[in-house]
């Protein structure tokens, strides 16, 4: 999909909130390296940051929520996200 091609700003009204999730292998810095990525792509804070753990704690899924002011930002962030090892979705 093209950057043109995503709809993004038919969407979303900008600047909006925006919920991130990543599912993920669990790793002891999962949620830090996921807000540190948003954060980076941005180029501001992320509003806040939730970690839930699987049942038998090999995965964990972790939200990013921020606020973001145009489409290219969330293309980057997703970006920057699917650069995780052990990623198995990106919501």
């Amino acid at each position: 999909m093209s950057a043109s091609d995503d709809h993004l700003d038919q969407l979303l009204e900008f600047p909006c909130e925006f919920t991130f999730r990543v599912v993920a292998k669990h790793r002891d810095d999962l949620s830090e390296w996921c807000q540190h990525k948003v954060e980076q792509a941005l180029g501001r804070p992320v509003d806040r940051v939730q970690l839930q753990p699987s049942r038998a704690g090999a995965y964990s899924a972790v939200r990013v929520v921020a606020t973001v002011h145009e489409p290219a930002e969330v293309r980057r962030a997703y970006g920057a996200l699917g650069a995780l090892e052990g990623l198995k979705m990106l919501l």
